[in-house]
């Protein structure tokens, strides 16, 4: 059985397992997009999801929760019959894990379950950056303009953007290139030859400030020789 959902709630993008073009038949019953999502959401985001629950045969029972069902979820029935299992989310500081029944009624006071599994996954580390410091080494005062080094900026759930580079070595030069709109940047750093250059040995930083007030310091050395 095709889903035919449309609009594509902006939800269903989060929901890692989800089967977007079939769901799953779980005995009478499709469940679209899933029975068991998984989802990623941000340390203390909350989010509303809905699972639509779809009767395959006019005998397939009547759908209510399970007595261990937080009150938090709802299970709605629509005109056409088909079933909503609206289910909010965070928010959550945390992963974990939930089972949770809805009882299927069927005729003659029999009853089965159907159990949904909601997998909720929040990262330790969601704006990763690489590497954590930059060496450059010993670098020729004659070949500095050839130097290149890389910063990748990545989130993992949400969106990013970086509003602002800096460092405190004056002739470091940082141009930012954008890999993934919203998520995925990198950054690179070159020695400036039209700034005063002076061999020695340099300890900086180079700062990236993002747009949710996110304030990441990434240390960087090098030494300019003759």
């Amino acid at each position: 059985m095709s889903a035919n959902v449309k609009p594509l709630p902006a939800f269903v993008k989060r929901i890692a397992s989800a089967d977007v073009g079939h769901g799953e038949v779980n005995g009478a019953f499709h469940i679209w997009p899933t029975g068991r999502p998984v989802i990623s959401v941000e340390s203390g985001e909350r989010l509303a999801i809905a699972l639509r629950i779809k009767a395959l045969t006019p005998d397939a029972g009547n759908l209510k929760l399970g007595p261990t069902a937080p009150d938090t979820w709802k299970l709605r029935r629509e005109g056409n019959g088909e079933y909503w299992l609206d289910i909010p989310i965070g928010p959550a500081t945390e992963t974990s894990e939930r089972v949770v029944p809805l009882v299927v009624e069927l005729s003659g006071g029999s009853s089965r379950e159907i159990r949904v599994r909601l997998m909720v996954n929040v990262p330790a580390e969601n704006l990763v950056v690489t590497p954590k410091e930059l060496d450059f080494g010993e670098v020729a005062l004659e070949n500095a303009r050839l130097t290149l080094k890389r910063i990748g900026v990545r989130k993992i759930v949400g969106s990013l953007h970086i509003k602002a580079l800096t460092t405190t070595l004056p002739f470091l030069k940082l141009e930012q290139a954008t890999m993934l709109e919203g998520s995925n940047y990198l950054i690179r750093i070159t020695i400036d030859p039209t700034k005063p250059l002076r061999a020695g040995a340099y300890d900086g930083t180079v700062v990236i400030e993002t747009d949710e007030g996110h304030r990441v310091e990434v240390p960087v050395k090098l030494k300019l020789v003759h």
